[in-house]
């Protein structure tokens, strides 16, 4: 993001008069193509992102914010990072009890330090009038302490924006209406390539919640049929393990295929192959392959069995999101389209089966930058198998605040 003439009086681009705001004209990231964090106290996601658009002010910044967030955010307040002339992380938090509001900006300010940011942007949204002003104060303050410049002070509350911390014509008190999406030409993109926010967090939770019971009892039978088989594969005397992998990774290719397709990966797999998927990720070295095809830089390619790495390569090829393939919208669109595909395979899958699906689409989340969705996965993952031990590091490793390392992507 550029935020040029911070600090003076300047023509506010939404109403064509001076403006104190501190954002006149910016260039920000679009949804995901980076790395980031995920929930930690009091719902709180980060997201670091790289993906260039072009917006013209403040009204700008604040009505593309649902759609890198994913979701449109409430009783929340956002803090931006500013890096000279780039966005750095995108933090959400959820308004927390006056009693916890130093817990939360705690919460907000690790990640803030670890991402160095020149300043930032902060942007409360609430349902009343003051409702965020608790935590927007007491955030502004350990910025402050912590020697990085408030940029500038927001606050959203229905379709309307307020400046509180200015008192001219330009700010009135009865706030400045929001654009619609199709005002702001950054928008109008995102929607026009099939992307937009869900209403809120629910709404994303239940991307991921289970299928109906009856569809569940089908596909768990015939994972139980595959896995016998697929251990039968490894018998003394018998060496197919080989042909097995093969067989699932060529369903893999139907799902992480990266052109469009109207098609759900439900809609596209039958319950079989569905159950195959289940069952490849019980094999430890394809599941540890297939992340590091997915999430390129997260582990190292001497972790992975030889054999394993040329049948993925076979069967799915490159990655079509490395730099130089397509281009920074396009390769945005890509991940997204395979998170949708790799959500719709984990809400299909009952429980006893779902848990290592949730664990990859939470890596490749996280990977991505997605600390939502992130999050949403390692509960339902961790709710079903606290033990699972991929789950478990990864969660911690959110919890920290650890970014995972990147190939170039």
């Amino acid at each position: 993001m550029t935020a040029r003439s911070v600090g003076r009086r300047r023509t506010n681009p939404v109403r064509g008069q001076a403006s104190c705001t501190g954002v006149s004209s910016v260039v920000v990231p679009s949804t995901g193509s980076s790395n980031g964090m995920s929930q930690g106290c009091g719902g709180h996601h980060c997201r670091a992102m790289t993906t260039t658009i072009h917006l013209s002010g403040p009204a700008d910044v604040l009505a593309v914010l649902p759609y890198q967030l994913g979701f449109y955010p409430r009783d929340s307040l956002v803090a931006v990072s500013l890096r000279g002339s780039r966005v750095g992380l995108v933090q959400r938090i959820d308004l927390p009890p006056p009693e916890h509001v130093a817990d939360a900006v705690a919460a907000m300010m690790a990640p803030l330090r670890k991402d160095s940011p020149r300043s930032v942007l902060l942007i409360g949204f609430e349902e009343s009038n003051g409702e965020c002003r608790g935590m927007l104060d007491e955030m502004t303050a350990a910025c402050v302490a912590e020697g990085v410049k408030v940029t500038d002070r927001f606050v959203v509350r229905g379709n309307r924006w307020f400046a509180p911390d200015c008192h001219q014509r330009c700010c009135p008190a009865e706030g400045l209406p929001l654009p619609a999406p199709s005002e702001v030409p950054a928008v109008a993109e995102f929607v026009g390539r099939g992307i937009c926010p869900l209403p809120d967090r629910r709404a994303l939770a239940s991307r991921l919640e289970a299928s109906e019971p009856t569809m569940g009892d089908e596909l768990s039978a015939l994972a139980d049929d595959w896995l016998a088989l697929r251990r039968g594969a490894t018998d003394p005397g018998v060496d197919e393990i080989d042909e097995y992998r093969a067989t699932e990774l060529d369903v893999w290719a139907q799902v992480l295929w990266a052109e469009d397709n109207a098609d759900s990966a439900q809609a596209r797999l039958s319950p079989k192959e569905l159950a195959m998927l289940a069952v490849s990720l019980t094999d430890v070295d394809l599941r540890d392959a297939l992340i590091a095809w997915l999430c390129p830089g997260t582990l190292a390619g001497e972790l992975i069995d030889p054999m394993l790495l040329i049948q993925i390569r076979g069967s799915l090829g490159e990655q079509p999101w490395f730099e130089g393939r397509i281009g920074d919208v396009d390769q945005d669109i890509t991940l997204q389209r395979i998170e949708r595909r790799l959500c719709e395979i984990c809400s299909a899958l009952p429980d006893p089966w779902a848990v290592a699906a949730l664990t990859v689409l939470a890596t490749y989340t996280w990977w991505r930058g997605d600390g939502a969705l992130t999050r949403i996965a390692l509960d339902r993952a961790l709710g079903i198998d606290p033990s699972y031990r991929l789950a478990r590091l990864l969660e911690r490793m959110v919890d920290l605040a650890i970014r995972p390392e990147r190939a170039s992507a």
